[in-house]
């Protein structure tokens, strides 16, 4: 993810989120913060954005902040593939693991972690203050099979996986 990017990743925050992050966080975290590590797919005809995903690397760990597909996108796979595309990254760079938090009522997202081997390890209750829900937090410990998932993401029709990194 660029700068760039930034105009169509805020229409999809906008409508993906109750509370969407500013353009001021994600501009600071990809010109300041050399932890982060965000990336977009783009149509492979066209170029059209169609989702991206935002995640900080340390201590061993990929801590996924923030991950959306574009409406009419959804369920092509462009989520796991990008969370492939981070898989394999954190892999590359020694995490341990892979981490995130879910809104208990995001169905859709609680079906793709499961059915991509993320585990259920904890829970935040109140976490999101906007709405008072509780997050799940998910984790992945076996980065190789989740990355595995590139090759099956790569063959979707979709999108590609477009590289972009943090200061």
């Amino acid at each position: 993810m660029q700068v760039s990017d930034l105009d169509e990743v805020m229409a999809i925050e906008e409508y993906s989120f109750p509370t969407p992050w500013s353009r001021n966080l994600y501009e600071m975290d990809l010109t300041r913060n050399p932890r982060s590590r965000f990336y977009v797919a783009r149509l492979r005809e066209g170029g059209e954005l169609a989702g991206y995903i935002g995640s900080w690397f340390g201590g061993g760990e990929c801590h996924v902040g923030t991950i959306a597909t574009k409406r009419e996108y959804r369920g092509r796979g462009i989520a796991r593939m990008l969370l492939a595309h981070t898989a394999e990254l954190a892999r590359e760079e020694h995490c341990d693991y892979i981490v995130l938090e879910v809104r208990v009522n995001n169905l859709a997202a609680l079906n793709l972690y499961r059915t991509l081997g993320f585990e259920q390890v904890g829970r935040r209750p109140g976490y999101y203050i906007d709405t008072g829900e509780d997050a799940l937090i998910y984790m992945h410990r076996d980065l190789p099979a989740l990355a595995a998932n590139a090759a099956v993401a790569a063959k979707q029709p979709a999108g590609q996986s477009e590289e972009g990194k943090g200061a």
